[in-house]
């Protein structure tokens, strides 16, 4: 059995939040009991209902912060800090996972101890929650991270589809974190990519909205501007690089042998893993 340790940082959500605790709550994991929750609820002292629907749930699962704080990655840090168990991962209010995620998460890092962090396929959803976009990533370049490649020339990591093991929370600046106001999630991944390889499942684990208030369209052009900030500065092969497989990733989907890859095999029924 995995516990699970999500993360939710907010600030006036209103009735959004109760969303995605729901996504929480009703994960098919708790119910057979593969899996343990705890959420952790970090409110930056919200002036509306937010927390009133928090507390709704009446539920001992959930665990609630609420106190000042200077943006969404100040309370992530919050979160990190307190956070334990098996796996670690976050969502804003508002976004969900896939009710079977953690059941996928478990059989995956039960069945491969050697995998340390996880995404799924990039689902994106519009303002009345349809799913308007679905796609399977290709393998994830440790250097790409570093240099700050995705985010500004290569596709983002979605946030919402990425989970990892507790363990890795131990590298994470939590006062660098806390003082990001726009790319943190990017601050979160080039950490852990110094560690880890990061896997890709073709399932779906998370989404992400496309809202009109949405922090990122409040700063044009600045969550690129602060990846530049935290980034090692690529070199000039990294760039060529990158500009090469920005045009092959637009015209390929990863094949059965692509690296890195977490499968279903229907034959055998199991999570089968290509190592490349």
């Amino acid at each position: 059995m995995m516990e699970f340790a999500i993360i939710i940082p907010v600030f006036n959500a209103g009735p959004k939040i109760a969303r995605t605790i729901d996504s929480l709550l009703s994960q098919t994991a708790l119910a057979s009991g593969e899996a343990r929750l705890t959420c952790l609820v970090i409110d930056g002292a919200s002036s509306d209902d937010t927390l009133d629907h928090v507390r709704g749930f009446n539920d001992p699962r959930i665990t609630i912060l609420s106190e000042t704080d200077s943006g969404m990655y100040d309370a992530l840090a919050k979160g990190l800090a307190r956070a334990s168990g098996d796996v670690t991962g976050y969502l804003p209010a508002g976004e969900v996972f896939d009710p079977h995620a953690f059941s996928v998460t478990t059989e995956v890092l039960t069945r491969y101890p050697d995998i340390h962090w996880i995404t799924g396929h990039e689902v994106t959803r519009n303002e009345k929650h349809q799913v308007i976009n679905c796609r399977l990533p290709h393998p994830f370049c440790r250097s790409f991270f570093d240099c700050g490649m995705y985010g500004t020339r290569l596709t983002v990591l979605q946030q919402e589809s990425t989970l990892w093991r507790s363990g890795m929370n131990a590298h994470f600046d939590l006062e660098k974190l806390a003082a990001c106001k726009l790319a943190g999630d990017y601050f979160l991944w080039r950490t852990l990519a110094r560690h880890q390889e990061l896997y890709v499942l073709d399932t779906h684990i998370g989404s992400f909205t496309v809202e009109p208030d949405q922090l990122s369209k409040q700063t044009p052009g600045g969550y690129r501007r602060e990846i530049r900030a935290l980034r090692r500065r690529p070199h000039l092969w990294e760039r060529l690089h990158a500009l090469l497989y920005r045009q092959y990733v637009k015209r390929t989907r990863p094949g059965k042998t692509a690296p890195r890859m977490v499968r279903y095999d229907h034959g055998r029924q199991q999570w089968l893993l290509t190592r490349g």
